[in-house]
Formats: structure tokens, sequence, C-alpha cells
């Protein structure tokens, strides 16, 4: 009888540590589930690239790539928890964030230096601005409240123009606002981003005003991930390495992959011949100076509160240099 209960007790240890395995091997593979939220801009193509050439999968993620038709959609699927990476511009963390959903900067996407994430303001049809002073008095399209409208603030700072002499014109949606302003005429100017701001100019806009040539860093977009994702370090750690991957093929042969970029980035036909594959940067993240500037602009604006610290918005851990 002896003999028999130790028996039982050992099939059942042995049941039960096969099932603590087993629940042990579940979670190693949960935690490697990745689901990572882009739009069809020049900015998410790595994020696209590296599902292609799989690269997520050579590290090991199981990564789900999910394309959104618009930066609001996208913004709710990260509200919401349905992705964990997104994207995005430097004034959408905050705003998530302040929702009660943790959201970090892991990396900048465009923009680590002005020449790259070329963003513009370009006049039309009507014919009234020739040049950006003539900003002051003239109508402006841009996404009130959101990275745009920052943009255009911070362009007006820097080349001294008056901003409450500049009449905002809210227009969200990018094809609409170029519409507006190419064909009906019912604004002066409009802030677009690459390549429409080139596009319009191919078709009689006039470039007032591009941002590659100031003397500050404001268009710059990254990568932004749910706090939750980014205590997975070691996850987190096999994106980045994947997502650096992608960087390096695109930088390595722009020309092998610019079919690739012009598809996923949007890039009228008429453009083409004429656009140049970006340079994408990799280990780096936004510097406080330019995350403290849009934080404080953003409490001027009541979007917020009070800015949140450096240390809330951007986790530089993962720029492995």
């Amino acid at each position: 009888m002896n003999n028999f209960r130790k028996t039982i007790s050992a099939i059942c240890i042995l049941g039960i540590a096969a099932s603590l395995a087993g629940c042990g091997s579940a979670k190693a593979a949960e935690s490697n589930k990745v689901k990572i939220g882009v739009l069809r801009t020049a900015d998410s193509v790595p994020l696209y690239l590296a599902d292609k050439e799989g690269l997520y999968k050579k590290y090991g993620l199981d990564a789900e790539v999910i394309e959104f038709g618009s930066a609001s959609d996208q913004s709710k699927a990260a509200e919401t928890g349905a992705i964990d990476i997104m994207m995005t511009d430097m004034v959408v963390p905050s705003i998530i964030e302040k929702g009660g959903t943790d959201m970090q900067v892991i990396a900048t996407a465009l923009g680590a230096e002005p020449s790259q994430g070329k963003m513009s303001v370009v006049a039309g049809v009507s014919g009234k601005v020739n040049e950006a002073s003539d900003l002051e008095g003239s109508s402006v399209a841009i996404s009130e409240g959101t990275f745009i409208e920052y943009l255009l603030d911070s362009y007006c700072e820097e080349l001294g123009i008056d901003i409450s002499k500049v009449e905002k014109v809210n227009i969200p949606a990018i094809s609409l606002r170029y519409s507006v302003l190419m064909e009906n005429g019912e604004t002066d100017c409009a802030v677009l981003p690459d390549p429409m701001g080139d596009f319009a100019e191919m078709n009689g806009g006039r470039m007032v005003i591009d941002d590659t040539k100031l003397s500050g860093n404001y268009s710059i977009t990254v990568i932004a991930a749910n706090k939750k994702f980014t205590k997975k370090k070691e996850t987190c750690e096999k994106f980045i390495k994947a997502y650096n991957d992608a960087v390096d093929l695109i930088n390595g042969s722009p020309d092998e992959y610019k079919d690739f970029v012009l598809e996923k980035a949007n890039v009228p036909d008429a453009l083409v011949d004429k656009y140049v594959v970006p340079t994408y940067p990799k280990n780096t993240v936004p510097t406080q100076e330019e995350v403290e500037r849009v934080e404080n602009w953003m409490v001027d604006k009541g979007i917020l509160d009070k800015p949140y610290s450096y240390e809330d918005i951007v986790d530089n851990s993962f720029c492995v240099k």
C-alpha cells in the first residue's frame, strides 16, 4: 500500500511539474507577441519592411503589423491596448498618457536631424502668399490641437511671424487639406507632410516654408510603445534589433528598396522619379529639449494641465550604441 501511495504521489508531482512547465512555455511564447500599428507614410516603412523580410521572426517575435487609415484610429487602438507599438508624432504619446494608457517613445522614426522628415507650409491658388512674411493676415489649413498645429506655431516663432495674425483653419484630413488648398482656394496655405508638400508645389503651389531648411528641429516622428510592453525588456530589445536591421537594409540599398518605399509612403506617380528615399536614423530618441518644447506647447494650448517629464515620455534604454 505504501509503495502504491508513493507511486501515485510521484505521478502527481510529475503531472504538476509538467503543467507548470507548460504554463511557463505558454507565457514565454506569449511574451514574444507584438502588435504594431502603422500608417501609410515614409515614417512607417522600416516597420513594414521588418515584417516583409522576416526580421521579426528572425528574433523570435510573433509580430502582427496592423495598418490604420488614420492617425486617430491608430491612437484609439493604442489607448485600448489593441496595439503594443505605433509609429506616431511627438504629441500623441502625451495625449494617450493623459487618457490613462502609459506610452513611451523608444526610438526616433524620422527627424533625428532637421534634414529628415520634411514638412512644409505651401501656398495655393489664392495667390495671396509668396513668402513666409506674408503669412500674417493669411489663412493656413492645419489640424487643430495636433502636431501639425505645433509645427506651424514653431515655424512662426523661429521666423518672427506673429502667430496671432495667422488665421488657422481646422482641416484634420490631409487629402482634404490638399484639395481645399489646391482646388478650392478656400485657404491661402496649408501645412502638408512629405511628399504632399512637394506634390502641391509641382501642381502650382508655392513652397513658403520647408522645415528642413530651418535651424530648429521640429518635425520629429517616433516609435512609441505601451509601457506594459517596454517592461518586457527582452521582447522590446528584440523588436529594436529587428527594426534596426530593417533600417540598415534601406540605408544600405536605397535603390533596391525604393519601389517598396514608394508603395508604403503613398508617393504620387508624378513624384516617383524625383522622390529620394529617406535616410532613417537608428538607436536614437528625441532630446530632452525637443520633448520639453512639445510638452510646454501642449500646456500653453490647454491640451495638458502640466507637462510630463522627459523620463515619463521617453525610454532611451533600448537605444544600444
